[in-house]
C-alpha cells in the first residue's frame, strides 16, 4: 500500500491526519451528502464538491445503478483506487465521521508501521471482519477486533468518533459501538484534515449518505423532552404543574405531552 500525503483511506481503512499547509478547497465541517442531484452530477467525482482522484482520472464515480442505501446515487471507488475530500476543523473537540459504505477486503493485515500517520484506522478484513487500530500514539499500535464480518451485498454504517481532546476515538457499526477509548496512531494530530477513500484490487467500494460534523448522528442523540412529570392543575386562568417525578430519569412521556398540549388548548 503506498502513503498519502493528505488524510486516509475508508474503503480498507480509514486514517486522519494533519497536514500543513491546509490543502486547496478545504472546508469547514459539518458537511453532509447523499452524491445527487443537482450537487452531483453521474460521472468522475474529480472537482464535483471538493473531491479529487488520488490515484488515476476516473478512481470515484457518482454513480446510479448499485451501492445505494437511499436516493438515486451514490460513490463508487474503483478497485485499487483512492480519492480524497479535504476538511478543515477546530484545533481541538469532537468531531463525528458517518457513512454506509460496501467494499472491498484484504487478505493480509498490513504492518502497522508501515502505514501513513493518521489518527483512526479500520480495515476490511476477509476473514477477521472489520478490525480498529489501537495506536500507541508515536506510529505503532494493535489490531483490534470488533467482531463484525464484512458485508458482501449490504451497506455498512460506519461511524467513527474521533475525541482531539483525549487524544482518542471510537467506532461504531450498524449503531453499535464496536470499540471505544482507541488511541490515535499519531498524538500529534489536533485536528481533521479530510479523508481519503481506498480500495483494495479486489473490487470497487461504495459510499453514501456521508457526513462529517461536530453534532453526534441520530442513533447517539439523546431524545429529551422535559427533564420532569407532573400533575397538571389549573388555578386562576394560569397552567400550573407540582412537580413530581414519577420515573427513574425524571423525564416526561409521550402521555405526559399530550396532555400538557391539550391542557394548553382549553
Amino acid at each position: 500500500m503506498r502513503s498519502v500525503s493528505t488524510v486516509g483511506c475508508f474503503g480498507i481503512m480509514l486514517w486522519l491526519i494533519l497536514a500543513e499547509p491546509l490543502p486547496s478547497g478545504a472546508v469547514e465541517v459539518t458537511y453532509r451528502t447523499s452524491f445527487e442531484q443537482p450537487d452531483y452530477f453521474a460521472g468522475d467525482i474529480d472537482g464535483q464538491d471538493g473531491w479529487t482522484d488520488v490515484s488515476f482520472t476516473g478512481a470515484g464515480l457518482v454513480q446510479n445503478t448499485e451501492g445505494i442505501n437511499r436516493g438515486l446515487q451514490s460513490l463508487r471507488i474503483q478497485p485499487a483506487a483512492e480519492v480524497a475530500r479535504p476538511f478543515t476543523g477546530s484545533a481541538s473537540g469532537v468531531v463525528y465521521i458517518d457513512g454506509y459504505y460496501r467494499g472491498p477486503t484484504v487478505s493480509e493485515t498490513p504492518e502497522v508501521s508501515s502505514l501513513p500517520m493518521g489518527t483512526s484506522i479500520i480495515l476490511f478484513h476477509a476473514t477477521s471482519g472489520i478490525l480498529a487500530l489501537d495506536g500507541d500514539g508515536t506510529g505503532g499500535g494493535d489490531w483490534k477486533p470488533t467482531g463484525t464480518l464484512v458485508s458482501s451485498d449490504t451497506m455498512q454504517r460506519i461511524t467513527i468518533r474521533q475525541d482531539y481532546n483525549v487524544p482518542a476515538w471510537d467506532l461504531y457499526i450498524d449503531g453499535l459501538l464496536k470499540a471505544t477509548g482507541l488511541g490515535f496512531k499519531d498524538n500529534t494530530i489536533n485536528r481533521l484534515n479530510g479523508i481519503n477513500i481506498e480500495t483494495s484490487e479486489n473490487g470497487p467500494g461504495f459510499l453514501d449518505d456521508f457526513s462529517v460534523t461536530t453534532a453526534p448522528p441520530d442513533f447517539l442523540a439523546t431524545p429529551v423532552l422535559f427533564y420532569f412529570q407532573s400533575d397538571w392543575t389549573r388555578s386562576g386562568g394560569n397552567l400550573n404543574w407540582d412537580l413530581s417525578p414519577l420515573t427513574p430519569d425524571d423525564r416526561m412521556d409521550g402521555n405526559d405531552l399530550l396532555e400538557l398540549v391539550n391542557r394548553l388548548k382549553k
